[in-house]
Parts: structure tokens; sequence; C-alpha cells
């Protein structure tokens, strides 16, 4: 009887030492993996897109990269659809709207951008636009867009051919506001 007695203490020990053994290879095992990812994510420089601020180039790019994931072929990047871009932007920013429609008219776009986007050669144009009031990034703007189904299909519609950019900040870089112009060209 002491025998067995003996024997089940040393069979005991034992499961209880190898689990306990094995529990903290577990977690030291996490541990040093938790720590090995923490120092490769502090060695990885940050993509150009996730330093601020947001910038017209780095849009177009998101955008086109977008569109070669689906197969979708890239927007190509027209000055007058820019300049028409880039008046809205200045224009929400000295107004402060967040809406397509100009303050005070029933009108996405005034009288000057209209004529841009017809010298451009568009028969069809729509818009996208972006604002965050904090210093923000060109992928934040890019995420915010492919997170909401109408500007995401707006930059993965195959029809588009062209694209203008704006990008407006105030002074402190606290309030960004960035606005694309999409074109089905004539």
């Amino acid at each position: 009887m002491k025998k067995a007695i003996v024997t089940t203490t040393i069979i005991v020990a034992l499961i209880v030492s190898v689990g306990g053994s094995l529990w903290l290879k577990t977690r030291l095992n996490a541990q040093a993996v938790a720590e090995v990812a923490q120092e490769q994510k502090q060695e990885q420089p940050k993509s150009k897109y996730d330093v601020g601020p947001v910038d017209a180039g780095e849009i177009l790019e998101l955008v086109n990269t977008e569109r070669a994931r689906i197969g979708v072929a890239p927007l190509t990047s027209d000055e007058n659809i820019h300049m028409s871009a880039q008046l809205k932007s200045d224009d929400m920013l000295a107004k402060g709207y967040k809406q397509h429609n100009i303050p005070g008219t029933d009108n996405w776009y005034s009288l000057e951008m209209a004529n841009l986007m017809s010298k451009a050669g568009c028969h069809t144009v729509s818009e996208n636009f972006y604002w965050a009031d904090f210093e923000s990034t060109s992928r934040d703007a890019f995420n915010w867009w492919m997170n909401s189904e109408p500007h995401r299909k707006a930059i993965q519609n195959p029809d588009y051919t062209k694209i203008g950019l704006g990008v407006s900040r105030s002074s402190d870089n606290s309030k960004t506001y960035a606005v694309q112009h999409f074109c089905i060209s004539r």
C-alpha cells in the first residue's frame, strides 16, 4: 500500500511538473513571438502613404493600385480635372463645408470647375471628397473612401478613365480636404 501511494505521488508530481513545464514553455514562446513581432514592427519603415500629410500623387498611386488589383485600367491624371478638384478642395476649406453641393447653390461644381472638366473632354463626371479635423495621411483618405460603398465604386469604376485630385490643408495642418474628380471622356 505504501509503495502504491509513493508511486501515485511520483506520477502526480511528474504530471504536474511536465504540465507546468509545458505551460511555462508555451508562455515563454508566446512572449518571445510577441517581442519579435514588436521588434519587426519597429524596424519596418512606414510606407510613404502612412506618413502625412495627404498627397494627391500618393492618392493616385493608391487608387491605381486598387484598380490593378481588380483588373481595371489605371486612371490618368488630367491637368484640367486636377485644377477643378483643387478649386473644389480650396473652396471646401475656405468655406468649411462637407458636402458635394457648393453652399448656396444646387451644384457640385462652380462654372469654372465645369468649364475645366469640359475642356478635359469629360461627358460624365463624379466626385469623391474627404475631410479630416486632424493631421491625416494619404492612406487615411484612401481607406475612408474604400470603406464607403459609393466612394469605393467610383474608384473601381472601369468607365472612368481620367482623374484630378485636389488637396487643401489649414495652415496648422489640423484640417484637410481632399477631392477626387472622375471623368468619362467623350
